[in-house]
Order: structure tokens, then C-alpha cells, then sequence
């Protein structure tokens, strides 16, 4: 089995005088990169999960030369949609919150999890 490189690419955005080079990653890197892609990590995410050396910038890069998909229906560039399974007791309870604030069930997660993070609310919420 051969390893994946990119295509010929400058450094430098093929500006004159930059030699050409091609960078190789191992197939098992590009398994991990690709699923994770898949499921909806950013770059940054990924860069951090591999833990490597590999940049957010790398990552980003090779996930656009290979054509990956990210893991939504989204079009917008940095969502991805975030599967979690949830009792039915506790959809009940969210989705009948979400009727009473005439949302639907995906914009109170989305809601509920987007101010989670802007606030930083980690510590109140999962810690008691």
C-alpha cells in the first residue's frame, strides 16, 4: 500500500524560484484525518486529537486537496452536524422546552451549546 501526497504545490504558492514539493502522510494519518473530518472536526480539533506536530493550516489544506467531505448537510464551511444520543426521557424534556421558546429541538441544542461555549459555562453546568 502506497502513501497519499498531495500534488505538486510551492510553498509559496508557485511563486518563482520555490521549488515544488509533496508532502507524504502515512495512509493510517490519512484514515484518521479523513474520519474525523467525516465527522465533523474542524482543523484545529484535529490537529489536536492527532496530536502530531501536523497544523490546523496542514490539516485544512490536505482535507481540501483529498476532496473530503465534512460530516454535515450543511453548506456553511465550519458547521458540521453533531450526532448525540439522548434517553427519551430527556428529548421529551428538551423538545417540549424547545416548543415552549418556538424553537424545534436542533435549535435549542444548537442554542443551549453555542452559549455554553461563549460564556464559558463548562464548570457550572458539569460540575454542579
Amino acid at each position: 500500500m502506497t502513501d497519499i501526497a498531495a500534488p505538486n504545490v510551492s510553498p509559496r504558492n508557485g511563486k518563482p524560484g520555490t521549488p515544488p514539493y509533496a508532502d507524504v502522510w502515512p495512509n493510517r494519518k490519512v484514515a484518521r484525518v479523513a474520519a474525523l473530518a467525516a465527522k465533523g472536526y474542524s482543523a484545529p480539533a484535529i490537529a489536536a486529537e492527532i496530536s502530531d506536530g501536523s497544523t490546523p493550516s496542514q490539516i485544512a489544506h490536505m482535507i481540501w486537496v483529498w476532496g473530503i467531505q465534512a460530516g454535515s448537510s450543511d453548506t456553511r464551511r465550519s458547521y458540521a452536524d453533531v450526532p448525540v444520543p439522548l434517553a427519551a426521557k430527556h428529548r421529551t424534556a428538551l423538545a417540549a422546552e424547545a416548543k415552549r421558546r418556538g424553537m424545534d429541538l436542533s435549535e435549542l441544542l444548537q442554542k443551549v451549546a453555542v452559549t455554553l461555549c461563549r460564556d464559558d459555562l463548562f464548570g457550572a453546568v458539569l460540575d454542579g
